[in-house]
Parts: C-alpha cells; sequence; structure tokens
C-alpha cells in the first residue's frame, strides 16, 4: 500500500468556523472511504488558521516545507487563497480549492472545485429577473468575495434595467447592522443581494426578520448561502434563495446515498453542506490522480484527472485542463424550516466561464418605444 500526505487547511475557529469545520468533515470523510481500499493510504496534515490571513501563508509554508507533501486541500474565503498562492507557486505544490468564489482567476498551482460567477451570480441573478426584481439592495462582507459578486450583480442588474438603490459593506466579522436595516426601510428595495459571510450575515439576516420589517421583507438572494448557516440563521433564513453546485435535499441516487454515509458517520441530525461536498470530491479526485500516476507530482496528478468526466456526488464534472475550473450544476433552492427546497435543478453541469468571456448579455427593459428613421 502507497501513503501519501495531505495538507487540510480550513478554518474551524474564527469568524467562519462553521463553513471551515463543514470542509473539513467532508475531506475527512473522503480519506476514510479512501483508506478502507488496498492501493493507498492517505495521512492527513492538518492545521486552523482561525480565520487570520496571515496564517495561511505560514501554515501552508509549514506544511510545504517538512518532507514530501506536495498537496493542500484547503481555504474557504478568497483571501485565504491568494494568501496561500504564492507559497504553491514558491514550493510546486497544488492548492485544491473547494469553495465558490468570484471568478478571475486562473492559476497553474490551484485546482478551482467550487464554483465561479456564471456559475452562480450570474444564474441566480438572471432568476430573479424573470420574477421582474427591479429595486436591488446589495451588502457584502468588505473583502474581495464581496467586492466582486456584487460587482457582477450590480452589472447584470444595470443592463437589464433594474436600479441599484444602495451598495453596502461590513467589515469581514462586524455584526453592527442596524444602519442597513434602516436603510432598507427607507428605500423598500424588492431584492437583496447579500454577499456577507459569518457572523456578519447571520446578525444582518437576523436583523431583517425583525417584526417591524419582516411582512415587507425583500426577497434575498446569495451565492454562498449553505446548510452551515441553517442552525444559525434559524426561522430567519425562511425564504432565502440560495444557489450552489449541492444541497442536502438534491433527489437522485448519488446524494441519497452519499446522506446515508453521513449520517452513518455524524448521525442524522448532522448538517451537510456543500463545502462539505466540494471538499469530499476534491480529496476523491485528489486520491484517484495519485493513484493513476503513482507518484505525488502536481502537474501529473493534474493531468491525470483534468478533461475527462467524473461521476460524484456534485453529478457528473470535469476539471477544464487550461482554466483548472470544474463544471458544475448550478442548483437553485429556497430556506424553508430549516432546510433548503430546492427550486431549479437543470441536471447538467454548466462548463466554467472564470471570465465570464461567454455569458450572453441581459435583454434590456424598454422604458420607452425604439424608434428608427424612416423615409
Amino acid at each position: 500500500m502507497r501513503t501519501a500526505r495531505i495538507g487540510l487547511l480550513f478554518s474551524t475557529t474564527g469568524p467562519y468556523s462553521a463553513l471551515g469545520k463543514s470542509a473539513l468533515d467532508g475531506a475527512m470523510m473522503a480519506i476514510r472511504e479512501i483508506n478502507q481500499q488496498a492501493a493507498l493510504r492517505l495521512v492527513p496534515v492538518c492545521a486552523d488558521p482561525q480565520g487570520v490571513p496571515s496564517e495561511y501563508e505560514r501554515l501552508a509554508t509549514g506544511m510545504l516545507g517538512a518532507g514530501d507533501l506536495r498537496h493542500i486541500v484547503g481555504g474557504i474565503t478568497s483571501w485565504s487563497r491568494k494568501d496561500m498562492i504564492p507559497v504553491m507557486e514558491r514550493h510546486g505544490a497544488l492548492l485544491w480549492y473547494p469553495c465558490p468564489y468570484e471568478g478571475f482567476e486562473c492559476n497553474d498551482h490551484v485546482v478551482y472545485l467550487g464554483a465561479c460567477p456564471n456559475q452562480h451570480l450570474v444564474p441566480l441573478i438572471d432568476h430573479v429577473l424573470g420574477q421582474h426584481r427591479r429595486r436591488a439592495f446589495m451588502v457584502g462582507s468588505n473583502y474581495v468575495w464581496g467586492w466582486e459578486t456584487l460587482r457582477v450583480a450590480r452589472e447584470r442588474l444595470g443592463a437589464a434595467g433594474a436600479e441599484v438603490v444602495a451598495e453596502r459593506y461590513l467589515p469581514l466579522g462586524d455584526t453592527a447592522c442596524a444602519h442597513l436595516i434602516e436603510e432598507i426601510a427607507a428605500q423598500r428595495p424588492d431584492l437583496i443581494v447579500n454577499s456577507l459571510i459569518g457572523p456578519s450575515n447571520h446578525a444582518f439576516m437576523q436583523a431583517l426578520s425583525h417584526p417591524d420589517l419582516s411582512a415587507e421583507r425583500p426577497l434575498v438572494v446569495s451565492a454562498n448561502q449553505t446548510e452551515a448557516d441553517l442552525a444559525a440563521l434559524g426561522p430567519a433564513a425562511d425564504g432565502m434563495l440560495s444557489i450552489g453546485a449541492w444541497f442536502e435535499t438534491v433527489a437522485g441516487a448519488p446524494t441519497a446515498g452519499f446522506r446515508a454515509r453521513i449520517a452513518h458517520q455524524f448521525g442524522a441530525e448532522y448538517r451537510a453542506s456543500c463545502n462539505f461536498a466540494t471538499a469530499y470530491t476534491a480529496v476523491h479526485l485528489l486520491a484517484l490522480g495519485l493513484a493513476r500516476v503513482g507518484h505525488a507530482d502536481p502537474r501529473a496528478v493534474f493531468d491525470a484527472v483534468a478533461g475527462a468526466d467524473h461521476a460524484t456526488v456534485l453529478g457528473r464534472i470535469r476539471i477544464d485542463p487550461v482554466t483548472r475550473h470544474t463544471s458544475l450544476i448550478p442548483r437553485l433552492a429556497m430556506a424553508e424550516g430549516g432546510a433548503f427546497r430546492i427550486v431549479s435543478d437543470p441536471a447538467t453541469a454548466a462548463a466554467p466561464d472564470p471570465y465570464l468571456t461567454r455569458v450572453a448579455p441581459t435583454t434590456p427593459r424598454r422604458s420607452a418605444p425604439a424608434l428608427r428613421i424612416v423615409s
């Protein structure tokens, strides 16, 4: 039996610990399954950056500087990924990044397993435009995920003739949001695009469900809400529309069997999220590459899994060998009673388009008749 050490670098404490713990649980479940087989044994090397940006660089350097470890599965926020990329480049290593992100990046030392904008923000905004939502309030955490996702949303809404009444940001982890609620009450939007994460998101959603506002609460949409948030949100999540590559309530055999294995290992009450499922998939694909090439060289391992279809718990996916992004199914789901009800499941994966070069423009709403010169 061949042994390979892999790094698992997730913040399981700190401002977005629920997301990190969910991803780590998914990765560890995959490792236990792989280690039950005879061909390969994975040895996890775990570290907790506690949500501190500088710790990602330091801990990744420590992992890659000690022995034969060449692969790290990890990172939740985009700044954690960006802090690790120079370390991966310096050591010739590979980061398997399992979370949705804002796009506009392609690096030879990263495998992007999470959704990019044409797989989350674009279909989400197009869906609500189809419901004739025309006044949007946008709020996000004050870092690259918030900035870029709201930029894409703003441009998509504006191109369709919708109005963005405000765009606001909270520092990551900040829970002071009374001023946002006051502004929403004054502006009376019919749509809120929410790119907050962690405690900021939880505080905002709780405040938004206040009795003085909840009767007229606009539709809240998000590209990063998962089951990992539902326990903290409680009834405040009800009516929120999210998009993701996987939800617990996805129908079909892969998810049913996956849920059964999760319940067996973590208990029937455990809530698995898209972060869990994608980190689980990342480890299985990494192990497949390691088994196929017989060594840990990052380029060879990547080449062994890229460009081919893989049947996974996320559905049938493919890693593009050029952009290094993954085809994923963009599923829409509404939070109701502590779970997500699937609203739309296209069943087929959307090819990644991280730079939005192939996304069709929205159809502008005409506020006046189109005129032409006649003779």
